[in-house]
């Protein structure tokens, strides 16, 4: 074989090979394998696994929140609590404190839920539920704002890849 004909060979072998780890990459950044052990109860708080049937997992957090996803349909849903953090402009993700980074997208209608960083309230104070979490309605721009940041700890309810709820824990 002359050295002419093995040299794009090489090289179609080498794109063929970069494609498909490439691809194989890409199908595993956003969701965990499979395993055993995601059905288990985690004690990490915000940690949520996925699991592949479509049932759920769930973790407790010290501070009420809770995690559990499912996947089927047309994405992954259940609830995230972690830091916001920034993606794309419709795009954000919340990263626990142990687990997989969760990415969702954003929607007109997604309900954003602050306690006092996302946004102030109207009256200047801070509003809560009874596990801590925000309650005062800010805007998905002050979501954004907040995700660009990163130090944002929020819980993120995500139905078929989007997010419908996003709440702030306050910090006092």
């Amino acid at each position: 074989m002359s050295l002419a004909t093995t040299t794009p060979r090489r090289g179609r072998r080498l794109a063929v090979a970069s494609l498909i780890a490439a691809a194989a990459l890409s199908l595993t950044a956003c969701q965990n394998g499979d395993d055993k052990a995601s059905a288990a109860p985690s004690a990490a708080k915000g940690a949520s696994h996925p699991s592949a049937t479509g049932g759920q997992g769930s973790a407790t957090g010290g501070s009420g929140g809770q995690g559990g996803a499912s996947v089927g349909g047309k994405g992954v849903s259940g609830t995230w609590a972690g830091k916001l953090k920034w993606l794309t402009e419709d795009k954000l993700t919340v990263a626990p404190d142990s687990g997989a980074e969760q990415a969702f997208h954003l929607l007109d209608s997604t309900k954003v839920l602050a306690a006092a960083a996302l946004c102030e309230a109207p009256d200047g104070r801070v509003h809560t539920d009874a596990s801590g979490y925000g309650t005062t309605h800010c805007t998905l721009d002050d979501a954004r704002k907040a995700a660009r940041t990163g130090n944002v700890d929020v819980r993120v309810t995500v139905t078929n890849g989007a997010a419908t709820k996003i709440a702030e824990l306050y910090h006092p």
